[in-house]
């Protein structure tokens, strides 16, 4: 009998352990499900609040490239050349030098809206002078 009662103390030792541990393990989730609450309401006011101001801000955004475009548009060919030309040197000046691709793209950046502002001009009317006619 001594045996029996031996082989169960360390059964029961190992039940209590466990079962200590599942009280530990539901004392620290518990908190973590009341931080997650919080924290899935706090993302959902943030995500209203983004959503709201959305429009209002791509509108914003847009009406600046535009106004930046069409300030771009009046200067002259040779002036946005050398910029554009400044603005690809830097570019690849920057890749050259190990910098990662996103610096490069960023010192690209002026050169494509430059090259837009271009190409997005209002085509010139140019007027052909009347030829003079010899009178008959």
């Amino acid at each position: 009998m001594d045996k029996q009662h031996g082989e169960r103390q360390p059964i029961g030792r190992v039940r209590g352990a466990i079962d200590r541990a599942r009280t530990g393990v539901s004392e620290a989730i518990g908190p973590v499900f009341g931080v997650a609450g919080r924290a899935r309401n706090r993302a959902e006011q943030i995500a209203g609040q983004v959503s709201g101001r959305l429009p209002g801000a791509l509108g914003h955004a847009r009406s600046g490239a535009q106004a930046t475009v069409t300030r771009l548009q009046t200067v002259p060919d040779s002036g946005l050349r050398m910029v554009a030309a400044v603005s690809v040197g830097f570019a690849v000046g920057l890749r050259l030098s190990g910098r990662r691709r996103l610096a490069a793209l960023a010192g690209f950046a002026p050169a494509s809206v430059i090259g837009f502002a271009i190409m997005s001009r209002p085509h010139r009317t140019r007027l052909v002078p009347e030829l003079k006619q010899p009178p008959l």
